[in-house]
């Protein structure tokens, strides 16, 4: 009966063993998989870069000034347009003296447009 018991015992240790390291194999190959996701998604991201770049317009017209904090307004043949202001691009903009022409280079962003760069004339 003993003996019975120490085989019942010792075949339940070494089939919780195989569990064990099946499920360390399972963690290992997702890790891998979310590895595998984040770089597919920093690829989505320089991809998305790249398209920023191609979608990328210009305009020229007269620079008015601030808008607000973060939004400028400039007069161009199709009247006043407003154009949002990154952090990043405020010393450029506080660079331009109001009512100097501009070339401004912009992304159109779910509706809004996004000031890529300004450039007095």
């Amino acid at each position: 009966m003993k003996k019975l018991a120490v085989l019942m015992f010792s075949l339940l240790m070494v089939l919780s063993a195989c569990g064990t390291s099946a499920d360390n194999n399972n963690s290992q190959n997702e890790s891998n998989e979310e590895a595998v996701d984040s770089n597919a998604s920093q690829g989505e991201s320089d991809e998305e870069a790249v398209e920023e770049e191609a979608n990328v317009q210009q305009s020229v017209g007269v620079y008015k000034g601030w808008a607000d904090n973060h939004t400028i307004e400039v007069e161009t043949d199709n009247g006043y347009v407003t154009y949002y202001v990154s952090p990043d691009n405020q010393e450029a903009v506080n660079a331009v003296e109001e009512g100097s022409k501009v070339t401004i280079s912009f992304i159109e962003n779910e509706g809004r447009m996004e000031l890529q760069n300004v450039q007095a004339n």
